[in-house]
């Protein structure tokens, strides 16, 4: 018996006036697994994950999580699939004038009427414990570094413990140490936590030591598909350009308009 991928891209489309930003991309992250996309500025990488979370609606084609469409989903409908989903934004998002604590348990205190507060602090708590910060409870965003922001961010992403987690440049800003660590906490999300991952990274240092498998978005669509080895050995030139920076004239930029 088959088994259901995690997500499910078919053949998405999505255009912004006279730009194409999506071309038929079409890809699927099975369960427990790691997938990264990678691709230069402007080529459509965020656009994809907006319409993973249903922020975005496409022109055509379809997304599905664990084997439902999201397209055509009420709101409720689309709340019930969301909490699958945990989402690591890029600039962390925290909310500033709550504490770590609180910023990690805004969700389970917004979605969980079932949860005493003392319960849902208890599991915020055991999430900061799981990212390496059980000693930030009480401090602010202002209070704590960039690397730490990150951790609480995903902290707050696993709150809810989601199937699948969504990362939207999760290493940027940061240097090569901390970029490092986040890369172990990604990798111990996978582990501890069976998790499925889909990380939008210009890191390709981060992208070879995470991923099961590594997509360059080009030019609105998957240019090529393979394993950290099958990039590093691969002999194509954009990719290549991309990749080692080699240089046979710049990639053109696509431009996301109207996002």
């Amino acid at each position: 018996m088959e088994t259901v991928p995690a997500i499910r891209i078919s053949r998405l489309c999505k255009r912004f006036g006279t730009q194409e930003v999506l071309r038929n991309v079409s890809f699927e992250v099975p369960r427990g697994e790691i997938y990264c996309i990678i691709g230069g500025s402007g080529q459509g990488k965020s656009v994809l994950l907006k319409h993973i979370m249903r922020l975005l609606l496409p022109d055509s084609g379809d997304v599905q999580i664990d084997g439902e469409s999201i397209v055509g989903l009420s709101l409720r409908e689309l709340d019930e699939v969301r909490k699958k989903m945990g989402m690591v934004f890029q600039e962390s998002a925290l909310f500033d004038s709550m504490t770590c604590l609180e910023n990690v348990a805004f969700g389970l205190t917004m979605h969980r009427r079932d949860l005493s507060r003392t319960q849902i602090e208890q599991i915020a708590l055991e999430k900061l414990r799981l990212v390496g910060l059980s000693h930030v409870e009480n401090k602010f965003p202002s209070q704590i570094s960039g690397g730490m922001k990150k951790r609480v961010g995903i902290a707050r992403a696993i709150a809810q413990e989601p199937e699948i987690l969504l990362y939207d440049e999760p290493t940027t800003g940061l240097d090569p140490v901390l970029a490092s660590s986040i890369d172990e906490l990604i990798l111990k999300m996978k582990k501890e936590l069976g998790v499925t991952s889909l990380v939008i990274t210009h890191d390709m240092s981060s992208a070879f030591r995470i991923s099961d498998r590594i997509l360059f978005l080009y030019g609105g669509k998957i240019h090529f598909a393979g394993t950290s080895e099958e990039i590093r050995t691969s002999v194509d030139p954009v990719l290549g350009q991309f990749v080692r920076g080699e240089t046979s004239g710049p990639i053109p930029v696509v431009v996301e308009e109207g996002i």
